[in-house]
């Protein structure tokens, strides 16, 4: 850098500042000089500012690695420089280190300069030994913080890429499973009474499969855009009873399959709760399958409705399989958790109780967990009552 950038009371060396570049603000110009002499010296590259204002200027322009601020200075004091410097937004700027340099003694103004944010004080008259020592001390941990944050954001730009692509992947699945959805659901209500049994059986499985992949990527884009804080689910009104028998007549061939029979206890009247009602499909979903996942053949899994006194109701969904104990209950819902009990076989992701949670507390509810090992395990979402359940 060349002093002819710099204005009246700036002065640079042109020293290679790799090693760090030090701010030295005094408005005495000998000891400014016998500081940068001592920097350069030492292998630092050094600029000058014999105010503060000036200071400002190459605090903003040159965003140096350690600022060593003289307190006594007309017009704007280092007090002041060293405020503005830790209200500044950009983070870069607002943790340079700051070395108060100043002939007050006083406890009193040494507080105030620690209280302002500076990282160390040095009273007048200073051996520059002390003064380099502080130099490369706050300036390898400057350097250090510097790489960290540096491999932080890189890091935060890989993730956002990642979850850029799962987006773009996830977007995809679901415009081409509405597709095969769709044309497997016409091909299943149009007239197949000629074609053999097991036709209409696959039709129906592809139908059954699409919808169930289609639920998947639904659920991926509403945890995600939750976790964003850029998406909120409109409630409306469910019918729990309704969505109990869809989502258990989606799992029953994975069901039979295992061996493992689904029950679902129906009430008397209908029950309807405030819900968004792709959200709750997805969570009684995972809770679906987690049930028949972890169920031994010759089980069964339970589904009901529920309904509280407290203007509350949800489903219930019970099974009778290996059960998890205390110390996990509360583990289980944390992202890629999953407990110990259980075969191999039955392992997931670890993000089905993970996004039950999410969900169902984006609708303003809770899940419970009662689970006793040997004893299987029963999960229960609450919701608020529709308002004409209410009223009735």
């Amino acid at each position: 850098m060349s002093t002819e950038s710099l204005t009246k009371g700036e002065r640079a060396k042109t020293v290679d500042r790799r090693q760090g570049l030090v701010l030295v603000v005094d408005d005495e110009p000998e000891l400014a000089e016998m500081l940068v002499y001592a920097l350069n010296q030492h292998g630092y590259a050094a600029l000058v500012a014999e105010d503060g204002f000036s200071a400002c200027r190459l605090i903003e322009s040159e965003r140096p690695d350690l600022i060593l601020l003289d307190v006594m200075m007309p017009a704007l004091d280092g007090w002041e420089v060293c405020r503005l410097l830790r209200s500044v937004p950009d983070e870069q700027v607002a943790t340079i280190p700051v070395v108060m340099l100043t002939a007050l003694g006083a406890l009193d103004d040494r507080l105030r300069g620690l209280e302002l944010g500076a990282d160390a004080y040095l009273p007048k008259p200073y051996a520059l030994r002390e003064v380099l020592a502080l130099a490369d001390n706050l300036i390898a941990r400057r350097h250090r913080e510097q790489a960290q944050r540096c491999e932080l954001e890189r890091l935060r730009t890989r993730e956002q890429l990642a979850a850029d692509i799962q987006a773009l992947l996830f977007h995809e699945l679901r415009n081409q499973l509405m597709v095969i959805g769709g044309f497997s659901n016409l091909l299943a209500r149009s007239d197949l009474g000629a074609q053999p049994l097991r036709t209409r059986d696959y039709l129906q499985a592809i139908h059954r499969s699409s919808d169930y992949l289609g639920m998947i990527a639904e659920e991926f884009q509403m945890v995600r855009g939750i976790e964003d804080g850029k998406l909120t689910l409109p409630l409306d009104r469910v019918d729990l009873e309704d969505l109990l028998l869809e989502v258990f007549a989606l799992f029953r061939p994975l069901a039979q399959k295992r061996g493992v029979t689904l029950r679902l206890f129906k009430l008397e009247q209908p029950l309807a709760v405030q819900a968004h009602r792709a959200a709750l499909k997805v969570v009684i979903a995972n809770l679906v399958d987690n049930a028949v996942k972890y169920s031994s053949r010759g089980q069964a899994v339970d589904g009901r409705c529920l309904l509280d006194d407290d203007g509350w109701a949800g489903v219930e969904i019970r099974d009778t399989g290996p059960g998890i104990v205390p110390e996990e209950q509360e583990l289980v819902f944390r992202k890629f958790c999953r407990g110990r009990t259980g075969t191999e076989q039955s392992r997931g992701s670890g993000l089905g109780l993970y996004v039950v949670r999410i969900l169902v507390e984006a609708l303003g509810g809770q899940v419970r967990l009662d689970s006793r090992p040997g004893d299987g395990s029963n999960f229960q979402v609450r919701l608020p009552l529709a308002e004409a359940a209410q009223s009735a």
